[in-house]
């Protein structure tokens, strides 16, 4: 190639990484001609004395919405694998390609099972994968391409994707390589090399108009006249008419082209165009129905338009396909598909002819509608949301029946929400909500429009959304109104509107049949959001299951019940239930329902004071959420994992993170971790008048009402007395106090009579610290325990009882360097020696030494679990696993799995 040196030289080595072991990914993005698909062709030719398996797709316009077209293309030489994947990737991988029955795959469970089964062809040898114009590849194929290549970590995997500058849909979240033109010079040789007879003069004219593209300057050198080569140039372009954008103006030229040849020639590259499979006995059989034959190809063959190779037709470049087909008048191009949906029969077929079908259609037809509808069916059985979704917006169109075009938009909206398109998904219920007045399909349509405005932040619109339509089908379908009204529940809570809240609790309970537990949380919820503890906390402890009590895979109950344990206190409750709702969807492949199942798992774990698991917990809630597109919850595992940093004394990572969380709005639309973790940091780096007023706004913003701004009541009392101005706290205290009270939680009266220590007068300090101490000693959140025990000893430090403050502190600090609490501890060892004491230096635990991913890989190799047994647990390659566990080995002072039995990684938990 001339003048992609660098650009080659980056390629080549990403594959000597991916050699070496070390997974990579890029996407390369260009205007149409400018050179993607030959530098893919020179990756191909770099690893040709190598033993590498070269997989290669290219995304094709006319099969953009055939599900999983292209990756049922890419995986042919890795098909005898497919048997050996976990049983739920292979299930996911089968059903995705049509060949099995277990229902509609998770969309990122495919993408998992395509990164494993690429994984184990790369165990035979390096792998290398070429994907080119993403901008026609099929949704579902890329989606699982993009989330495989996203994943790639210690696996000999290359995986470089192609596409058009700003066409959709994009790849994102891989390092790119953008091309630019070739430069003069690169212009000049390239010229010289590959047209003769071209005289300086219209060489420069050449190399100006095709503004460094090399396709460009190929065709128009190409098409120059024999006087035109001799430098007889008019002034003005080369091609007097046409668009004046160069990729337009190629277009034009090429057009141009196809118009001079033979009207059958035309007419069989229309075909070919508009078939866009390349088969050539497909495309002669139509052709032969519209009067051109086999021979009729010649003229294109020799002006090299097309070339024929093994009974597959392709067009030189896209561009030129693109011509052919828009060269042609609508009469023709509409002649052309039906001639080809005419030629396609049988189930294998039954997609390409529906598109062809609505391809020929211009005007509404009921029995195509029912065709595009029913491929819509399909291609949602086999999890292809986003071309389901395309398959009934056009059965919408084609219908005139207005019940029946608001159904397909229904089930239109429901399809792009699953496949992560927002705006097409809200646009489409939009338009649906206006042409029906049946309750249960407004219900279906007002489902994906709160769920549309709930992910782009915004849960007060979409509380009452839910509740209009649950209203008007409350009677007449409780089933179906019982879980819109619990998802009411929680964006109201979050909104921090409590009328709202109480219409949803009102709503449940008078259902005829309604799901007991969350109808009593609800109402729970509403108490609690009202000041009334004493009457919200004892309710939503009725919704906690005893042990084995719930259905973890009944998402809405499992998930109000992680909500009652983590708004009463009850941390191994939370912790129990949550891992319970992340072991479900581990179990059933639910890669999208994860990241929620791992936030509460890892709120309950950072309140319970097991912080090294909540760590692991919530790296893989941001990064699986991350993969997947999950823009909301990422923002609440911001604020979350922002209270953890706060903890561990990681200042700016707390600060960036609690930013992400809050945002402009100042977590308006969050959940208020954000903002307690930034009250906890300034108050252990002593920025009190900070902390007062952050509390003071957030007490009386929407979200005071919520469980983290109800436990950082404490940081505020404290932050007060610090201050000497206690009065400014006592009406906060007295919420939190009577909370507390109400949640029965020993720990919880522990820190209000911390709280009341603060508070008090002199002479009544120190029973409320050793009343406190007693309840601590009860069980729950060490963290809190250990504060009053570095509270207390700083009282007893300054009322000069340095031995009873050196037990006290030397207890706090074992207490802060167990939960890596850094910053806590360092103030506890200052308290330790102002009062004359020594304080020992703790060597650090495994689980500060690994990090989050290790530390999960080795807790599970621990228990005996074999690399793939673990891979599919953490939805990781098993190359991964191992690539974890070796460097986790010399951290830990061991060399073998079987040593790995012998630590106790439930001390690292905490």
């Amino acid at each position: 190639m001339i003048g992609r040196d660098a650009e080659i030289a980056a390629i080549g080595e990403m594959i000597a990484k991916s050699r070496a072991g070390q997974g990579t990914a890029m996407a390369v993005y260009g205007a149409a001609g400018i050179g993607k698909s030959a530098l893919l062709a020179e990756a191909t030719r770099t690893v040709r004395d190598d033993d590498h398996a070269v997989l290669q797709a290219t995304g094709v316009e006319a099969e953009s919405e055939l599900p999983f077209a292209a990756l049922h293309l890419l995986l042919r030489p890795a098909h005898h694998l497919v048997d050996k994947l976990p049983t739920t990737q292979r299930a996911a991988l089968r059903g995705a390609f049509g060949e099995g029955e277990s229902g509609a795959p998770d969309r990122f469970l495919v993408g998992l099972a395509v990164l494993t089964l690429l994984a184990d062809l790369a165990e035979e040898r390096p792998v290398l994968c070429l994907v080119d114009d993403t901008q026609w590849l099929d949704r579902a194929s890329l989606d699982a391409l993009v989330f495989a290549a996203r994943r790639l970590a210690a696996e000999r995997i290359a995986m470089i994707f192609a596409g058009r500058d700003g066409a959709e849909p994009t790849v994102y979240g891989i390092p790119e390589l953008r091309l630019s033109g070739l430069d003069r010079a690169d212009c000049d040789r390239l010229l010289v090399e590959r047209v003769a007879g071209l005289t300086p003069e219209a060489r420069d004219r050449v190399i100006e108009e095709a503004a460094g593209n090399p396709l460009a300057l190929l065709h128009f050198a190409g098409t120059l006249t024999p006087e035109q080569r001799a430098g007889h140039l008019l002034p003005g372009p080369l091609h007097s008419s046409g668009p004046s954008v160069l990729a337009g103006r190629l277009e034009y030229a090429l057009r141009a082209e196809i118009r001079r040849l033979p009207e059958r020639t035309r007419l069989l590259l229309l075909v070919a165009a508009a078939d866009g499979s390349g088969s050539l006995r497909l495309v002669l059989k139509a052709a032969q129905a519209l009067g051109a034959e086999a021979d009729d190809l010649a003229p294109a063959e020799q002006a090299t338009l097309v070339e024929v190779f093994d009974d597959q037709l392709s067009f030189c470049h896209p561009l030129v396909k693109s011509a052919a087909y828009h060269e042609a008048p609508l009469a023709r191009r509409v002649a052309a598909h039906r001639a080809l949906a005419g030629v396609l029969d049988g189930q294998d077929h039954a997609d390409r002819m529906a598109w062809h079908l609505s391809a020929a259609v211009l005007e509404p037809d009921e029995e195509t509608s029912a065709v595009l509808a029913a491929a819509g069916e399909r291609a949602k059985a086999r999890g292809s949301n986003a071309s389901a979704a395309t398959a009934y917006e056009r059965a919408a169109q084609l219908t005139i029946d207005r019940e029946r075009r608001a159904r397909w938009l229904a089930a239109a909206a429901e399809a792009a929400f699953g496949a992560g398109q927002l705006y097409r998904a809200g646009s489409a219920a939009g338009r649906g909500h206006r042409l029906t007045t049946d309750p249960v399909l407004l219900a279906r349509l007002a489902t994906v429009r709160a769920a549309v405005e709930a992910e782009q932040g915004d849960p007060g619109p979409a509380a009452n959304t839910l509740i209009v339509a649950a209203a008007g089908i409350a009677q007449a379908a409780p089933a179906e109104a019982a879980p819109m009204l619990a998802t009411a529940a929680a964006e109201a809570w979050f909104a921090g509107d409590h009328a709202a809240l109480r219409q949803v609790a009102e709503l449940l309970e008078s259902l005829e049949t309604r799901p007991i537990p969350v109808a009593a949380a609800v109402r729970g919820m509403e108490r609690v959001a009202a000041g009334d503890p004493a009457t919200g906390l004892p309710l939503l402890r009725a919704a906690i299951p005893a042990s084995g009590g719930i259905d973890p895979a009944d998402r809405v109950t499992a998930t109000y019940a992680v909500f009652s344990a983590l708004m009463t206190g009850d941390d191994d409750a939370a912790c129990a239930l949550a891992a319970a709702r992340v072991a479900a969807s581990r179990e059933h492949g639910l890669i999208g329902a994860l990241p929620h199942a791992l936030q509460l798992l890892t709120q309950a774990q950072i309140l319970r004071g097991r912080h090294a698991e909540a760590a692991e917990s919530g790296a893989e809630a941001w990064q699986v959420a991350h993969d997947t597109g999950q823009a909301g919850r990422l923002r609440h595992l911001h604020g979350i994992l922002a209270r953890l940093a706060a903890i561990r004394g990681e200042d700016d990572h707390c600060r960036d993170l609690a930013r992400q969380a809050e945002g402009t709005a100042q977590e308006r639309h969050g959940s208020g971790w954000g903002g307690s973790a930034l009250t906890l940091l300034d108050l252990i780096q002593a920025r009190y008048e900070a902390v007062v007023e952050r509390m003071a706004r957030v007490l009386d913003g929407p979200l005071g009402h919520t469980v983290i701004v109800t436990f950082a009541i404490a940081d505020y009392v404290e932050a007060c007395a610090r201050l000497n101005q206690p009065d400014r706290a006592s009406a906060a205290f007295t919420r939190f106090d009577a909370w507390a009270t109400a949640s029965g939680q020993p720990w919880a009266a522990a820190v209000a009579q911390r709280c009341r220590a603060m508070l008090a007068p002199r002479d009544e300090v120190e029973e409320h610290y050793g009343t406190a101490l007693t309840l601590h000693a009860r069980g729950g959140r060490p963290f809190e325990q250990a504060r009053t025990q570095l509270l207390y000893g700083e009282w007893l430090r300054r009322a000069r009882r340095r031995a009873d403050a050196g037990v006290q502190l030397r207890a706090a600090l074992d207490a802060f360097t167990t939960l890596g609490a850094v910053p806590w501890a360092e103030r506890t060892r200052a308290e330790l020696a102002a009062a004359g004491a020594y304080a020992a230096v703790s060597q650090p635990r495994a689980a500060a030494i690994l990090t989050p991913q290790e530390l999960q890989v080795v807790r599970l190799a621990a228990t005996g679990a074999t690399n793939r047994q673990i891979g599919a647990h953490l939805f990781l390659s098993p190359r991964t696993v191992g690539f974890h566990l070796y460097k986790a080995y010399p951290k830990l002072g061991v060399s073998s799995r079987a040593e790995l039995a012998g630590i106790d990684f439930d001390v690292y938990s905490r």
